[in-house]
């Protein structure tokens, strides 16, 4: 039997799927966030404005597609700042709408509204009352089901940032992602790099698809060596460059994390996975136990599966140590 993991016949779009704008935090407005990535190579950039939905859309066109989102907070107590309480739990979640035009910000606090900029508050919508957001599982899952009814995907977004452990975010339920990378909090000083955060979920049987993300506000210029834009990103494999293609292929999992190689082929064959990939040294692979593998090749590499393993996840690493990371597939 084949599996097709990454197929080397469609496209791969390279996107950033956290982002902010003039519409909230950042200091760059979308049309000039949507040149700049351009610029760098980038296709796909998700709008993910703090607590409030903007419908971007019409800077979509055939290179580029800008998916409607934005980033809801939980925190462990809701009226302060974590400007001012660092130690305080928080969880973000980005949420990316299979809809462009859907603006209706799910799970709507009138707390959050100091991120609304006077020259956008004309456009924000939503149909939900005001809401407390409550901060620990119950809560939190509550709002992940909510904005998957409301036609969302959610992304749990990083973890060190936030302050939280395994002990906390297992409990979170029905998510699509995890950011296993965070640009920004990591060139703030932040170890913002967890691989292993893949296999916390695989392990109680929770499917998502990894995430590097830049979370850019660009407080400092683009050339500077603190810069929170163009770290972490990610491929979309998908059949064309169109908004419904993108989300379909996000939906399915067609996706990959990435600070540098790029994987070009994954097939699992007769019991044995198969990765061609660009620009890395080496391959690795992990399973649900200790049963694991290494190669060092350039280009291509192969792996024994076993049907124990329960499921594999692959990950490319190049010369710099920078590496592409795959979702975990149950066999």
């Amino acid at each position: 039997m084949k599996k097709v993991l990454i197929d080397k016949n469609l496209k791969q779009f390279k996107a950033n799927l956290h982002c902010h704008s003039t519409n909230s935090d950042g200091r760059l407005s979308p049309e000039k966030l949507k040149k700049i990535y351009m610029q760098k190579g980038y296709s796909v950039l998700a709008f993910t404005d703090h607590e409030h939905i903007i419908d971007n859309s019409a800077l979509c066109d055939k290179d580029f597609v800008a998916i409607t989102g934005c980033e809801l907070s939980i925190k462990e107590f809701s009226k302060l700042s974590t400007l001012k309480v660092s130690d305080m739990k928080v969880a973000h979640l980005n949420i990316y709408a299979k809809d462009p035009h859907n603006n209706d910000t799910p799970f709507y606090s009138s707390v959050a509204d100091h991120f609304a900029n006077e020259g956008i508050k004309d456009l924000i919508f939503h149909t939900c009352e005001d809401k407390e957001r409550v901060y620990g599982s119950e809560g939190i899952n509550e709002i992940i089901d909510t904005c998957n009814k409301k036609g969302f995907l959610v992304c749990y977004n990083h973890p060190v940032w936030s302050l939280e452990n395994a002990k906390d975010y297992l409990n979170y339920k029905n998510l699509w992602a995890v950011e296993i990378y965070n640009h920004g909090a990591y060139q703030s000083g932040l170890c913002e790099y967890s691989p292993n955060i893949i296999d916390d979920f695989a392990r109680s049987g929770q499917v998502l698809c990894p995430l590097a993300n830049d979370d850019n506000h660009n407080y400092k210029a683009l050339d500077h060596i603190l810069s929170d834009s163009f770290g972490g990103f990610n491929y979309i494999i998908a059949k064309d460059l169109t908004y419904d293609s993108i989300i379909n292929a996000m939906e399915n999992r067609n996706i990959y994390a990435s600070l540098g190689p790029a994987i070009l082929s994954l097939i699992i064959e007769d019991g044995v996975a198969k990765i061609e990939y660009k620009d890395g040294v080496q391959a690795a692979m992990n399973t649900c136990g200790r049963r694991a593998g290494r190669v060092f090749d350039n280009n291509y590499a192969e792996f024994k599966v076993l049907e124990s393993d329960k499921y594999v996840r692959f990950t490319v690493t190049d010369k710099y140590g920078k590496s592409a990371l795959t979702p975990a597939y149950f066999l």
